[in-house]
């Protein structure tokens, strides 16, 4: 259907409509005056005319049922008027109990085929209606305005920035300001967790340096510790021995016990004990060398390393209270987001120990390798000394029976007494136990000490170039938002300028001058008062300028109808553009539709 601009009421027949029992023929003219006492039937023409329109009463009330006369079943409004073009039209609404028929120029139509011809219901009362917007509507008129406020085009608001905003804002889109504003200070507050979550980052790594250089610290003086007890004791070992006098003893020694073996016909037995004597010596001096030690070692260090961060990151957690700061992702912690916080360092430690168990099950699984292989040698080794000591006791026994001679037998034990003396030197067994547990021991301090430098020397990621990235992009988002705030605030005055009337004003909502946030505030005011502190006459008039008003947003000149009217003194101040009906209350007079043309718009006197 056709949208009507403009229409003026010509004439109107109403039938079985409220106190119209009759059919009743009413005229109009530009300007209209109805008259007469309470109860007569005044403000029924207006129901009607809304009626034939919206399908609804004069105030948009709900419960149509009331509009029909206590007599007829049927309820008739034939609206005939004129529009922009002059053409003449007739609506006819009809309603017989619960059924209504809508007829325009003959032709049965639908309610939403009005709607596309007047306007929604709420357009079409707020024109006709001068107290429907503000009275009714309430804040919901808010979004009615808003629907039909002219779209500022953005050329428009950067023509009256200052050279400043307008190079700031240059290539920036903004088809929201608010959307704008929203998103750039959701980026805002991205960079800033990512700065908290980086300096949190940076004590955490520059922690665990500290902790890694602790740990080689400790580990150099500990093998340092260990190669000075292990000179000592490998300096005092052949201190005042003359080791080549002593080998050469061995030998000569030797050579004697050979000759005396072979004179009493043991020399073959006695050979073959001199080589299983040494060959046991050799297979009991034997020490196990672990294959797993370089990955204990390493595994261990990790386990340590994480040890530390569990027993740090724990003391954290049981020292958090609100009005803190989170050493580690520096949020400052309220009584609000404590739990959440504790949660995420509880993750993190959970974490820790997880990580923890998982290395910690790997050295123990080294450990039992080791310890399954060391078992394996020391059996191997036991087995093999028994072994070759069951053969030794043998031969010693055989030899014995062959000789009494005890010559043998005291060469026999000088050797075995020298060949310790150039194995042990000065040192007694314990400490030659000690000397070669240093020895071992040094060995696993040195692959510990390794991984342990190789952990600290690995390269850290650079946070402060990446914490002023973050702060540098803060700063430039915040001079954007402050330039669309200007934006914004013109924007909003350039839109106001379409509410501009005579003594009426209208705010949708307010500009936050520090955040450029739109705040909702529907404000209605008429000389500066609030209108539920007008009186009767003011309100009126504050209505006909919102009906103007909404007629200029929309495109729709429709007539209005003006209630009360007794209680105006006039309508100058408003000038009306369209048709204006008039409704005042004369005391005993009967009802009278007078059509006034085009005389000025007085109130006759009561």
């Amino acid at each position: 259907m056709k949208k009507i601009e403009q229409f003026q009421i010509t004439g109107m027949t109403i039938d079985g409509f409220k106190c119209y029992q009759a059919p009743t023929v009413l005229a109009f003219g530009p300007q209209t005056v109805i008259t007469g006492g309470n109860g007569l039937g005044k403000t029924s023409i207006a129901d009607a005319i809304a009626f034939a329109v919206t399908g609804q009463p004069f105030f948009g009330e709900r419960g149509i049922d009331k509009l029909h006369n206590e007599v007829q079943p049927e309820v008739s409004v034939s609206l005939r008027f004129l529009d922009e073009t002059g053409t003449a039209h007739e609506l006819t609404r009809t309603r017989h109990k619960n059924s209504m028929c809508i007829r325009y120029d003959g032709n049965l139509i639908r309610q939403m085929d009005l709607t596309e011809m007047f306007g929604e219901r709420d357009v079409f009362l707020s024109i006709f209606n001068p107290l429907y917007f503000i009275e009714e509507l309430g804040d919901e008129g808010k979004n009615l305005l808003e629907m039909y406020l002219p779209m500022i085009p953005h050329e428009t608001v950067m023509g009256q920035l200052s050279d400043g905003v307008q190079a700031a804002l240059e290539g920036v889109e903004i088809p929201s300001p608010d959307a704008v504003l929203k998103s750039k200070r959701a980026e805002i507050r991205e960079q800033e967790e990512r700065t908290i979550y980086l300096q949190g980052q940076k004590d955490q790594s520059e922690a665990q340096a500290e902790a890694q250089r602790q740990a080689v610290t400790a580990l150099t003086e500990r093998y340092n510790q260990l190669e000075s007890e292990l000179n000592a004791l490998e300096g005092r070992q052949f201190t005042g021995l003359d080791r080549p006098s002593m080998e050469l003893q061995l030998v000569e020694l030797s050579t004697r016990y050979n000759e005396a073996a072979r004179d009493s016909g043991t020399a073959q037995i006695d050979t073959e004990i001199l080589a299983l004597n040494q060959k046991l010596a050799q297979r009991r001096a034997e020490q196990y060398q672990s294959k797993y030690i370089q990955a204990m070692a390493d595994t261990n260090a990790k386990v340590q390393t994480l040890a530390r961060q569990y027993q740090r990151e724990n003391q954290i957690l049981k020292a958090f209270v609100p009005g803190i700061s989170c050493p580690t992702c520096r949020r400052p912690v309220t009584e609000q987001n404590l739990s959440e916080v504790r949660d995420a360092l509880q993750k993190v430690i959970d974490a820790i120990v997880a990580d923890g168990r998982e290395q910690r099950t790997q050295l123990e699984q080294l450990q039992q390798l080791d310890a399954k292989t060391q078992a394996t040698f020391d059996q191997f080794q036991a087995d093999d000394i028994i072994k070759m000591q069951d053969e030794l006791d043998a031969l010693t026994k055989q030899r014995d029976k062959l000789t009494a001679d005890r010559q043998t037998d005291d060469l026999r034990e000088q050797i075995q007494r020298l060949s310790v003396s150039l194995e042990h030197g000065n040192l007694s067994q314990q400490e030659y136990d000690r000397l070669l547990a240093c020895r071992e021991e040094i060995r696993q301090c040195a692959a510990e000490l390794a991984a342990a430098k190789k952990a600290a020397g690995q390269e850290r990621p650079d946070f402060d170039s990446q914490i002023t990235q973050a702060q540098q992009k803060v700063k430039a988002l915040k001079v954007l938002i402050s330039n669309v705030i200007i934006y914004a605030s013109v924007r909003a005055e350039l839109t106001f300028e379409a509410l501009k009337m005579n003594k009426v004003a209208i705010s949708l909502y307010d500009v936050m001058k520090t955040t450029g946030e739109q705040k909702a505030a529907f404000k209605f005011t008429y000389n500066g008062r609030r209108y539920d502190r007008l009186s009767l006459s003011e309100k009126i008039r504050a209505g006909m300028e919102v009906s103007e008003l909404v007629k200029r947003l929309t495109g729709r000149n429709y007539p209005v109808f003006v209630d009360n009217m007794e209680s105006v003194d006039d309508l100058a101040n408003v000038r009306p553009t369209g048709q204006v009906i008039m409704a005042k209350c004369v005391h005993g007079a009967g009802l009278s539709v007078r059509p006034i043309g085009s005389q000025p718009l007085v109130a006759q006197a009561a």
